[in-house]
Protein backbone atom coordinates (compact mmCIF):
# COMPACT_ATOMS: atom_id res chain seq x y z
CA UNK A 1 0.00 0.00 0.00
CA UNK A 2 1.13 3.24 -0.38
CA UNK A 3 -0.59 6.59 0.81
CA UNK A 4 -1.19 10.27 -0.07
CA UNK A 5 -0.98 12.73 2.33
CA UNK A 6 -3.87 15.81 1.81
CA UNK A 7 -4.13 18.97 2.55
CA UNK A 8 -5.91 21.83 1.43
CA UNK A 9 -4.86 25.67 1.38
CA UNK A 10 -7.17 28.74 1.85
CA UNK A 11 -10.23 30.25 3.24
CA UNK A 12 -12.59 27.18 2.14
CA UNK A 13 -15.44 26.44 4.79
CA UNK A 14 -17.22 23.74 3.26
CA UNK A 15 -14.97 20.83 4.89
CA UNK A 16 -17.87 18.41 4.56
CA UNK A 17 -16.95 18.58 0.44
CA UNK A 18 -13.66 17.98 0.97
CA UNK A 19 -13.93 15.13 3.03
CA UNK A 20 -16.99 13.43 0.77
CA UNK A 21 -14.79 14.03 -1.91
CA UNK A 22 -11.80 11.96 -0.65
CA UNK A 23 -13.91 9.29 0.94
CA UNK A 24 -14.94 9.08 -3.08
CA UNK A 25 -11.70 9.04 -4.43
CA UNK A 26 -11.01 6.33 -1.70
CA UNK A 27 -13.99 4.13 -2.73
CA UNK A 28 -12.72 4.11 -6.55
CA UNK A 29 -9.40 3.30 -5.31
CA UNK A 30 -10.58 0.40 -3.43
CA UNK A 31 -13.66 -0.33 -6.14
CA UNK A 32 -10.46 -0.45 -9.18
CA UNK A 33 -7.95 -2.35 -6.51
CA UNK A 34 -5.39 0.03 -6.46
CA UNK A 35 -3.56 -0.17 -3.19
CA UNK A 36 -3.48 3.70 -2.87
CA UNK A 37 -5.26 5.85 0.10
CA UNK A 38 -5.77 9.41 0.49
CA UNK A 39 -4.78 9.96 4.32
CA UNK A 40 -6.09 13.90 5.59
CA UNK A 41 -3.30 15.72 7.60
CA UNK A 42 -5.67 18.60 8.33
CA UNK A 43 -5.71 22.21 6.67
CA UNK A 44 -1.98 23.44 5.48
CA UNK A 45 -1.90 27.10 7.20
CA UNK A 46 -0.14 30.06 5.04
CA UNK A 47 0.46 32.98 6.00
CA UNK A 48 -1.75 35.84 4.06
CA UNK A 49 1.52 37.06 2.21
CA UNK A 50 1.12 34.14 0.31
CA UNK A 51 -1.71 35.66 -1.72
CA UNK A 52 -0.44 38.31 -4.26
CA UNK A 53 -2.93 40.54 -6.43
CA UNK A 54 -2.84 39.59 -10.14
CA UNK A 55 -4.37 42.21 -12.21
CA UNK A 56 -6.30 40.67 -14.39
CA UNK A 57 -8.88 42.49 -17.06
CA UNK A 58 -8.39 45.74 -14.91
CA UNK A 59 -9.68 44.17 -11.79
CA UNK A 60 -6.56 42.33 -8.90
CA UNK A 61 -7.49 39.05 -8.65
CA UNK A 62 -5.93 37.05 -5.51
CA UNK A 63 -3.59 34.36 -6.39
CA UNK A 64 -1.11 31.85 -4.92
CA UNK A 65 2.30 31.69 -6.48
CA UNK A 66 2.58 28.09 -7.55
CA UNK A 67 6.39 28.13 -6.17
CA UNK A 68 5.59 29.06 -2.34
CA UNK A 69 2.58 26.97 -2.64
CA UNK A 70 5.02 24.05 -4.10
CA UNK A 71 7.54 24.55 -1.31
CA UNK A 72 4.72 24.63 1.76
CA UNK A 73 3.06 21.00 0.35
CA UNK A 74 7.01 19.70 0.28
CA UNK A 75 7.76 21.32 4.02
CA UNK A 76 4.33 19.57 5.28
CA UNK A 77 5.26 15.89 3.30
CA UNK A 78 9.19 16.18 5.09
CA UNK A 79 7.41 17.14 8.54
CA UNK A 80 4.51 13.86 8.27
CA UNK A 81 7.80 11.94 7.53
CA UNK A 82 9.59 12.73 10.52
CA UNK A 83 6.64 11.26 12.79
CA UNK A 84 7.21 7.97 11.16
CA UNK A 85 9.99 7.69 8.14
CA UNK A 86 9.11 3.72 8.21
CA UNK A 87 5.18 4.74 6.91
CA UNK A 88 4.88 4.42 2.75
CA UNK A 89 3.77 8.14 1.93
CA UNK A 90 6.00 9.54 -0.72
CA UNK A 91 3.20 11.77 -2.35
CA UNK A 92 1.31 14.93 -0.62
CA UNK A 93 -1.80 16.63 -2.77
CA UNK A 94 -2.80 20.28 -1.86
CA UNK A 95 -6.43 21.55 -2.69
CA UNK A 96 -6.31 25.20 -3.18
CA UNK A 97 -9.22 27.60 -3.12
CA UNK A 98 -7.52 30.03 -4.83
CA UNK A 99 -6.15 30.15 -8.49
CA UNK A 100 -2.36 29.16 -9.37
CA UNK A 101 -0.31 31.57 -11.01
CA UNK A 102 3.05 31.74 -11.90
CA UNK A 103 4.89 34.78 -13.43
CA UNK A 104 6.23 34.13 -17.00
CA UNK A 105 9.96 33.66 -16.83
CA UNK A 106 10.22 36.33 -20.21
CA UNK A 107 7.61 38.48 -19.99
CA UNK A 108 5.23 40.43 -17.11
CA UNK A 109 2.30 38.27 -16.68
CA UNK A 110 1.77 35.50 -14.64
CA UNK A 111 0.24 32.25 -16.39
CA UNK A 112 -2.43 30.33 -14.76
CA UNK A 113 -2.82 26.85 -13.63
CA UNK A 114 -5.71 24.50 -12.70
CA UNK A 115 -3.58 21.94 -11.61
CA UNK A 116 0.37 21.34 -11.21
CA UNK A 117 2.78 18.55 -10.12
CA UNK A 118 6.38 18.56 -9.37
CA UNK A 119 9.11 15.69 -7.72
CA UNK A 120 11.31 16.69 -5.40
CA UNK A 121 13.78 14.34 -4.23
CA UNK A 122 11.60 11.78 -4.95
CA UNK A 123 8.65 13.10 -3.65
CA UNK A 124 5.36 13.71 -5.62
CA UNK A 125 4.21 17.17 -4.95
CA UNK A 126 0.80 17.35 -6.20
CA UNK A 127 -1.66 20.49 -6.53
CA UNK A 128 -4.88 21.50 -8.00
CA UNK A 129 -7.10 24.66 -7.65
CA UNK A 130 -10.57 24.33 -6.57
CA UNK A 131 -11.17 28.26 -7.88
CA UNK A 132 -12.28 27.08 -11.73
CA UNK A 133 -14.74 24.15 -10.28
CA UNK A 134 -17.00 26.21 -7.89
CA UNK A 135 -20.56 25.37 -8.53
CA UNK A 136 -23.55 26.35 -6.44
CA UNK A 137 -24.16 23.00 -7.07
CA UNK A 138 -22.24 21.14 -4.51
CA UNK A 139 -22.55 17.55 -6.27
CA UNK A 140 -21.61 19.10 -9.49
CA UNK A 141 -18.67 20.81 -8.14
CA UNK A 142 -17.64 17.43 -6.30
CA UNK A 143 -17.66 15.54 -9.13
CA UNK A 144 -15.64 18.17 -11.12
CA UNK A 145 -12.72 17.70 -8.24
CA UNK A 146 -13.20 14.41 -7.84
CA UNK A 147 -12.21 13.85 -11.58
CA UNK A 148 -9.42 16.93 -10.88
CA UNK A 149 -8.04 14.58 -8.11
CA UNK A 150 -7.59 11.73 -10.32
CA UNK A 151 -6.15 13.47 -13.63
CA UNK A 152 -3.27 14.65 -11.10
CA UNK A 153 -3.15 11.26 -9.56
CA UNK A 154 -2.65 9.54 -12.96
CA UNK A 155 0.08 12.09 -13.34
CA UNK A 156 2.01 11.55 -10.41
CA UNK A 157 2.00 8.12 -11.91
CA UNK A 158 3.36 8.95 -15.54
CA UNK A 159 0.58 8.91 -17.03
CA UNK A 160 0.15 11.19 -20.19
CA UNK A 161 -3.17 12.68 -21.23
CA UNK A 162 -5.46 10.54 -23.17
CA UNK A 163 -8.00 11.46 -26.14
CA UNK A 164 -10.49 8.34 -25.01
CA UNK A 165 -13.35 8.62 -22.74
CA UNK A 166 -11.08 8.94 -19.85
CA UNK A 167 -10.18 11.64 -16.67
CA UNK A 168 -6.74 11.80 -18.03
CA UNK A 169 -8.17 13.87 -21.46
CA UNK A 170 -7.70 17.17 -20.51
CA UNK A 171 -11.17 19.26 -21.06
CA UNK A 172 -10.81 22.56 -23.14
CA UNK A 173 -13.80 23.89 -21.28
CA UNK A 174 -15.68 23.44 -17.97
CA UNK A 175 -18.49 21.95 -19.90
CA UNK A 176 -16.02 19.43 -21.83
CA UNK A 177 -14.93 18.64 -18.18
CA UNK A 178 -18.13 18.04 -17.08
CA UNK A 179 -19.11 15.31 -19.80
CA UNK A 180 -15.79 13.58 -18.96
CA UNK A 181 -16.65 10.08 -17.04
CA UNK A 182 -15.26 10.18 -13.53
CA UNK A 183 -12.42 7.35 -14.32
CA UNK A 184 -9.64 6.12 -16.41
CA UNK A 185 -10.32 4.13 -19.38
CA UNK A 186 -9.10 0.51 -19.55
CA UNK A 187 -5.47 1.72 -21.10
CA UNK A 188 -4.60 4.25 -18.64
CA UNK A 189 -5.98 2.23 -16.02
CA UNK A 190 -3.80 -0.63 -16.77
CA UNK A 191 -0.40 1.66 -17.03
CA UNK A 192 -1.62 2.84 -13.57
CA UNK A 193 -1.67 -0.28 -11.98
CA UNK A 194 1.65 -1.30 -13.27
CA UNK A 195 2.67 1.60 -12.32
CA UNK A 196 1.58 1.77 -8.70
CA UNK A 197 2.74 -2.16 -8.10
CA UNK A 198 6.49 -0.99 -9.66
CA UNK A 199 6.42 1.35 -7.27
CA UNK A 200 5.61 -0.56 -4.14
CA UNK A 201 7.74 -3.16 -5.11
CA UNK A 202 10.41 -1.00 -5.20
CA UNK A 203 9.65 0.05 -2.15
CA UNK A 204 10.03 -2.74 -0.17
Amino acid sequence: MTYVGTTYIGNFMDKSLIFEVLDRVNRYLIQSDFPVRFVYLGKLEVGPGYLINIPVGGVQVKGYPLEAIIEALYAKLLQELNKDESFPMRRIFGLTTFPLVSRNKYFHMYDKFLGFQQEILGMKIMVLSMKPFESENKELMAERIFKGILHELGHSFDLDHCSGECVMNPPSTLEEWDERPPSYCPSCMRKLQSAVSAEIFLQK
